[in-house]
């Protein structure tokens, strides 16, 4: 096994770097990890909560920071998060997943499924550990939802590709009552079969990408785990923030 760097690099990986957390629990569930966030994204959906990422921004002096701090928590960090924006998005996503690896990190990645192709080479490339793919609402809806012909069927694919895999996953759908009604929850879970597992996330109306969205009244928790209930007859299901 080749040992992980120990220097710091004199150029940044990429220049999409928006900016990072240090250290947490909640982005990589059961492992204490530093979160990078990238910017730029493809998608405007409408309930987005982060919309000050979706135009990518250079920002590759936020590398001179990143690093050495990642190089000296090296023995304390479980693994690093990248998310975003869309990572995938992001033309120099393998070069800087390759950096995090040389690191000694395990990458877990965050992705709305929009880049099929990418994806398969990351995982190909043995440069994820694990990977969330967001669902945004049903199938049928997707192309509406996000004005985006093709979308559908992009993600479609990679449900597939991330099926066929086997690295560690998640599939995760924002209960946004805008986008789905909660009846479409098992109907989404059923074109999930043979996935690891599907986390319904509450919706939180503080900052939305449409003002409209944030007036929306959020699914009521009680409601939300009756339906996962139902969605864990197709995969096993949880509920987060409710």
């Amino acid at each position: 096994m080749t040992p992980p760097v120990t220097s710091q690099s004199t150029q940044a990986p990429t220049d999409r770097i928006a900016g990072w957390l240090p250290a947490g629990m909640l982005d990589w569930p059961g492992r204490l990890s530093a979160t990078v966030f990238l910017a730029g994204c493809s998608l405007r959906c409408p309930f987005c909560h982060n919309p000050a990422l979706l135009s990518p921004a250079a920002a590759d002096a936020r590398w001179s920071g990143l690093e050495p701090y990642l190089i000296a928590k090296r023995d304390w960090l479980d693994g690093i998060v990248v998310t975003g924006g869309e990572p995938t998005d992001d033309p120099d996503i393998g070069a800087l997943l390759e950096r995090l690896n040389d690191l000694g990190y395990r990458v877990k990645l965050d992705t709305n499924g929009t880049n099929p192709e990418t994806l398969e080479t990351l995982l190909a490339m043995g440069l994820v550990a694990h990977v969330a793919l967001d669902i945004k609402t049903t199938l049928a809806r997707y192309d509406h939802l996000v004005d985006r012909p093709g979308t559908a069927m992009r993600v479609e694919r990679t449900l597939n590709v991330l099926r066929r895999s086997g690295v560690s996953h998640e599939f995760r759908t924002t209960a946004y009552p805008g986008a789905l009604a909660i009846d479409d929850l098992p109907e989404i879970a059923s074109t999930l079969r043979g996935g690891a597992l599907y986390a319904i996330q509450q919706f939180v109306p503080d900052t939305t990408l449409d003002p409209r969205a944030g007036a929306v009244l959020p699914f009521h928790p009680d409601a939300l785990h009756e339906i996962a209930a139902q969605c864990a007859r197709h995969l096993p299901t949880i509920v987060r923030g409710a």
